[in-house]
């Protein structure tokens, strides 16, 4: 199949899977109902400000029409001809507008963060995940996706998008060890993959430091913390996961975390430190790894399907990876 045709059937694909009331009626000076609303929460979402997305077009979302389709073909994230600059969004405007939302919506969700369903409308669930992406790249938090947050998105790329030896080897370049104190060998049952009890698979590497209780625990890299849990990881310890700016992320368990949800955090910065389960009172941190091609929770019970991995019962989200060669950290 040539470029140009794929290309081609992308873009169609990408008008059929738009809201089905666009392209039905023109929103122009006066309009009211669902598809004007729409279309002011997509200008506003995009930093076209209509002011209060209320389904009636006054001459506030005319202007916001207007600026949109001077500026629409250059944007980072879909290719797209100049439009007419008439103040109405027609159909050619509402395909360049919900387009460029549900591109958006794509790129977020390749990237681990869940804006709902990638259906070309800037709702709430969009606007968080936006939030969440801007704060991972110390962009300010505010949801809306002007021209600073799609260029961001459209140079970020997760792991599987660049081949993960070569994610494999940046963060080998590039990140810190979560622990710089002496642990024994990984081996045995503290190996990514090893058989527990109940038959399931180990889903991470254990850092066991023997009477280790207090240990630092440090972030391998710059990111935003998305988990906390105080104490109900395993054996009355706690986990945090913290997704890094190439969208992977990173869970340390076994821990008493001392960062919380939505905190930002840098690369080296001490997150935490290890606390003795009630098991058997082994000290330890339980790494486990993804690279972002998934979103939701990261423990998915039942779970045996992996986009990196054979599958196998680890009850972990579908992005999970092995990750072992951060043991290699310098």
């Amino acid at each position: 199949m040539t470029k140009k045709l794929f290309s081609a059937l992308a873009a169609v694909l990408l008008v059929l899977c738009l809201p089905m009331q666009a392209f039905a009626a023109t929103v122009s000076e006066g309009s009211r109902g669902t598809l004007t609303k729409q279309v002011q929460l997509c200008l506003n979402g995009l930093n076209y400000s209509v002011g209060t997305a209320d389904g009636i077009a006054g001459p506030r979302t005319v202007s916001a029409i207007r600026a949109f389709q001077q500026t629409a073909h250059q944007n980072e994230l879909v290719s797209l001809p100049r439009l007419a600059v008439d103040g109405k969004a027609g159909p050619a405007t509402q395909e360049a507008l919900f387009g460029i939302v549900k591109a958006i919506q794509q790129k977020l969700t390749a990237l681990g963060y869940n804006p709902g369903s990638a259906d070309g409308i800037y709702g709430s669930a969009t606007t968080a995940a936006v939030k969440q992406f801007q704060r991972a790249k110390g962009l300010s938090a505010d949801g809306i996706a002007g021209p600073k947050t799609r260029a961001a998105l459209a140079a970020a790329s997760t792991p599987s998008s660049g081949g993960l030896s070569q994610f494999q080897q940046n963060a080998l370049k590039n990140w810190t060890r979560p622990i710089r104190a002496d642990i024994l060998p990984v081996s045995g049952g503290r190996q990514f993959g090893a058989v527990r009890s109940d038959g399931r698979l180990h889903a991470g590497v254990d850092w066991f430091v023997p009477n280790g209780a207090g240990t630092p625990v440090y972030a391998m890299a710059d990111g935003v913390v998305e988990e906390y849990l105080a104490t109900n990881f395993y054996g009355g310890t706690g986990a945090l996961s913290v997704r890094h700016r190439d969208g992977s992320v990173a869970r340390y368990g076994e821990v008493a975390p001392l960062v919380k949800s939505g905190a930002q955090v840098k690369k080296g910065q001490k997150i935490a430190v290890l606390k003795a389960n009630s098991i058997d009172g082994g000290t330890m941190l339980h790494l486990e790894l993804y690279s972002g091609s998934a979103s939701g929770l990261l423990t998915v019970s039942g779970n045996r399907s992996y986009l990196h991995l054979k599958s196998g019962l680890y009850n972990r989200r579908k992005d999970l990876l092995d990750p072992s060669f951060l043991l290699n950290l310098p």
